[in-house]
Order: C-alpha cells, then sequence, then structure tokens
C-alpha cells in the first residue's frame, strides 16, 4: 500500500513537473512573440515616420578651396582637390589623408578603399582606409578608374589609336592588362569594375560605313576568363543606342543604362540577359543601388512635370508615379530615393511616400546619408554638418 502511494506520487509529481515545464514553454513563446511584435511595431514606426526638420549634431567650419568636391565615404566623407584628399567622419574629426598633385582629380570609392586618379594625365593614388597610400603610374593618360573592395584598381588608358584595361594590386604590381584598337573595336564610353576586382564590362562605339554601332563587352579576369580569347565572356550588341553609363551595381550584377532603354545582367562568371525595357520618352536622370536600378523620366501624362520610376533586380517595377519636384541631384540609399537642388531636399521612401521635405535658408552643395535612418551630412560653402532628423520645427 506505502509503495502504491508512493508511485501516486511520483506520478503525480511528474505531472505537475511536466505542466508546469509546459506553461514555462507557453509563457516563453508568447514572451518571444510580444517582444517581436512590439520591436516590429517600433521598427515600422521608425521606419514610416515623417519628419519636418532637423537637429545639428556637429558642425566643422570648411577651410578648403571652392575647387574642393566630396564623396561619400562608407557613413563618413572623402574630400579631394587637385592637391590632396581626406576622409572625415560626420564629426569633422580626420580619418586619413594624403597629399599629391592633380590636374583633374577623379575618385571612385569602394568600401574602405578610394582611388583619386588624375583624367587626362597617368597617376592614380589608392588609399587603403589605415592611412596608407600607394602610387601607381601608369603609361597612357586616364581616362577612368574604378577600385574594387581589396584595393585591386582598373585603369582605363588612352593609347595611339588603341586604348588598354590594365588591372593593378593594391600594391601597384600589373597583374593582368588587355587592349582595343580603335579602328576595329571603336572608341570607350564607360567601363565598371565588380567588387571582388575579377570582372569588367565595357561599353564601346564604333562607326562602320558611316552607321555608329554600339556594344558591351564583358571580361572575366578570374579563372574561368582563362578559357576564353582576349577574356572576353560575351558582348551584346545596341545598335544606334548610346549606352553612356555601364555599372556593376553588385558584384554579380551589371546594368547597362542607354539613351533610351536599360538592360540588367546577371554575371556570376559569364553575362546572362534577365530584364530589358525601352523608354518612349526622354531619361532625365539615372540612379542605382545594390538592390535597385531608378528612372526619373518625363511624363506626358498630367499636370506632374516628372515620372519616377524604381526596378528591383529582376525588372520588377517597384515603384510608378509622377512627381513635380526640382532637383539637381538624386541618388539611392538604402529603401530611400534622396533628391535635393541648392536649397530644396526631398527624401522618398521606395513606395513614393514622402518621408522629408525641406527647404534650405542657404545653399546647399552635398547631400550624403549616416545611418539610411535619419542622419546625415550636409555641406555648404562654410560648414559641413552631422544632422539628425527631428519632427519638430525648429
Amino acid at each position: 500500500m506505502a509503495i502504491e502511494l508512493e508511485k501516486r506520487e511520483l506520478r503525480s509529481y511528474e505531472i505537475r513537473k511536466r505542466k508546469r515545464k509546459q506553461l514555462v514553454t507557453i509563457l516563453s513563446v508568447v514572451i518571444i512573440i510580444a517582444a517581436v511584435g512590439f520591436i516590429t511595431f517600433i521598427v515600422n514606426l521608425i521606419l514610416h515616420k515623417n519628419y519636418t526638420s532637423f537637429q545639428v549634431l556637429h558642425s566643422t567650419e570648411r577651410n578648403d578651396s571652392d575647387s574642393a568636391q566630396y564623396e561619400r565615404y562608407g557613413t563618413d566623407v572623402i574630400r579631394y582637390s587637385r592637391d590632396g584628399a581626406m576622409a572625415m567622419d560626420g564629426a569633422g574629426n580626420l580619418l586619413w589623408n594624403g597629399t599629391f598633385e592633380m590636374k583633374d582629380p577623379i575618385v571612385d570609392v569602394c568600401d574602405k578603399y578610394a582611388a583619386v586618379s588624375d583624367r587626362g594625365y597617368k597617376t592614380v593614388q589608392v588609399f587603403n582606409g589605415n592611412g596608407g597610400m600607394t602610387t601607381i603610374n601608369v603609361l597612357n593618360p586616364i581616362i577612368k578608374t574604378e577600385i574594387a573592395n581589396q584595393g585591386v584598381v582598373a585603369v582605363l588608358m588612352d593609347g595611339d589609336g588603341v586604348n588598354y584595361i590594365e588591372i593593378y594590386s593594391e600594391d601597384g604590381e600589373s597583374l593582368v592588362d588587355t587592349r582595343t584598337v580603335n579602328k576595329k573595336d571603336g572608341f570607350p564610353v564607360d567601363f565598371s569594375l565588380s567588387n571582388d576586382g575579377r570582372k569588367v564590362v565595357t561599353s564601346y562605339i564604333s562607326i562602320n560605313d558611316g552607321n555608329m554601332q554600339s556594344k558591351i563587352t564583358f571580361y572575366n579576369f578570374g579563372e574561368v576568363g582563362k578559357n576564353y580569347v582576349n577574356r572576353v565572356v560575351g558582348g551584346f550588341d545596341y545598335g544606334q543606342t548610346i549606352i553612356p553609363n555601364i555599372e556593376f551595381i553588385n558584384n554579380n550584377t551589371v546594368c547597362a543604362f542607354g539613351d533610351d532603354r536599360f538592360s540588367i545582367y546577371s554575371m556570376e562568371q559569364t553575362p546572362k540577359a534577365v530584364y530589358e525595357e525601352t523608354f518612349k520618352v526622354e531619361i532625365k536622370s539615372v540612379f542605382h543601388s545594390e538592390k535597385y536600378v531608378g528612372f526619373v523620366l518625363d511624363n506626358v501624362e498630367g499636370d506632374d512635370k516628372y515620372r519616377i520610376r524604381l526596378y528591383d533586380l529582376k525588372g520588377k517595377t517597384i515603384l510608378n508615379k509622377t512627381m513635380n519636384y526640382d532637383y539637381d541631384n538624386i541618388f539611392l540609399s538604402g529603401e530611400e530615393i534622396i533628391l535635393y537642388s541648392n536649397l530644396e531636399w526631398i527624401i522618398l521612401r521606395s513606395d513614393g511616400k514622402e518621408k522629408f521635405h525641406y527647404t534650405f535658408e542657404k545653399e546647399i552643395s552635398y547631400i550624403m546619408p549616416v545611418n539610411n535612418m535619419d542622419r546625415y551630412i550636409i555641406i555648404d560653402n562654410l560648414n559641413m554638418e552631422e544632422v539628425k532628423l527631428t519632427d519638430k520645427e525648429k
């Protein structure tokens, strides 16, 4: 009898223990669901919040000349001119700098690396983001330079009746090169280097029997490219459509921007056409990110001046709406479309809804996002300011 009672008490204890465990599990799941729901609510609230003004977090007086130019550098900024380049954070703190002498400096940025080259001349300065600077002296006048995320540099150069693309390591060692002959292959319009430094795409124009011919060519400088003549792994003809801008918008996606159309190609190793669309109206602006491709087109219906279109990398339309903003600059950052002129600043979300619209009392030269949420760098003729958007008037 005592043994039977002990067995009953043991079973009762095990049942109570199992129920407590089940209750703890249920409560844990409820708490997790509630926490996720709360976090999602807060995130959505922040992401869909509208702003009316901003507060200045840091202000740094500009001590450069009018010829100085600025470029986004991750969450920071690069200032460059004929006599040097420097990187600063939003508070104006120096990250790195270097001096040089150039006639017409142009800059390209990829992750922590930056390449400043002297267009029309023969010098490239490579900054590694840690204070190091390498000088690369090329043999022919530079048309354009691009840098990859490990410091590999591609330089498009103009020779005597030929053009060269040469790939250099971060240390300035020549890794591989290719050339085209003007009479046979045409003249270069643009080129782009992939983030991993192994792939290049070019846009060329040639004249045959008095007719203009436009084409894009894909190169692979990795192992796969060794199996192809001159490392050319693909090409597409565009007839008389000029392709003034061609870009690796991420490591495996190329977009060709024509004067009346655009094409998207995937290129893990060799190119494959993904999507193409031709516009019947004039293209005013082109902008892109690693996720989207966007256009501002003349609007032929209704009272608004423009139509803005946004596509994903499969060609699916994400946004198609008219707008009446006047702007000088437009670019994508995360899920935001940022437009600004010297006196006006507009931020649209990727769904077309207006996040922010502000009119300045002073002329603005540059606007750059810091965190793709509510912090930006504003540069005017006198100061560089890091600001935070607010829903309260100044």
